[in-house]
């Protein structure tokens, strides 16, 4: 009976230590595939950050439109001081889809950008008005996400952070 026990037990602690090796295994290669995708992570481009924001606009994908903006952007235009509000007030435009007609990056010294951009929308009554104009982006490290981003996409407000 003793030598059953000592079987049984010893039987045990090797279940034990697998299922440990295991687990560890796993969170070794879940910690490790994290890490190389955030390290092969590129900081989209200027240009890129500005045909994201129409991209995303005339998808209606407003949480990457949203993303595009900067934080301090986000403090200072009410209409950008949180998601819902954001996708409210960009959804009330009257913009069916967009065409982006140009993108050109024409100034980036690593911390301030402009890129001169031309779009045409489709308003939702089907007529069509051409759009155009310069972004300034910053690149905000302290951003919720790090990038370039747009610091005054729309009105007055200027993001001078």
């Amino acid at each position: 009976m003793k030598a059953e026990k000592k079987q049984n037990s010893n039987l045990m602690h090797g279940v034990v230590a697998i299922a440990a090796i295991f687990v560890i295994g796993l969170i070794y290669v879940q910690f490790t595939q994290q890490n190389q995708t955030a390290d092969n992570y590129q900081v989209p481009a200027p240009k890129e950050v500005v045909s994201q924001y129409f991209t995303a606009w005339n998808s209606k994908d407003w949480p990457n439109m949203y993303a595009t903006l900067s934080d301090g952007f986000k403090k200072i235009d009410p209409n950008a001081k949180d998601l819902a509000t954001f996708r409210n007030f960009a959804g009330s435009q009257g913009i069916g889809s967009i065409n982006i007609l140009s993108i050109k990056e024409t100034s980036n010294d690593g911390i301030t950008a402009s890129a001169e951009y031309s779009a045409e929308f489709v308003l939702s009554d089907g007529s069509r008005q051409k759009f155009g104009g310069t972004f300034t982006l910053k690149y905000r490290q302290g951003d919720i996400i790090p990038g370039w981003k747009l610091i005054h996409p729309y009105g007055p407000n200027i993001d001078t952070s």
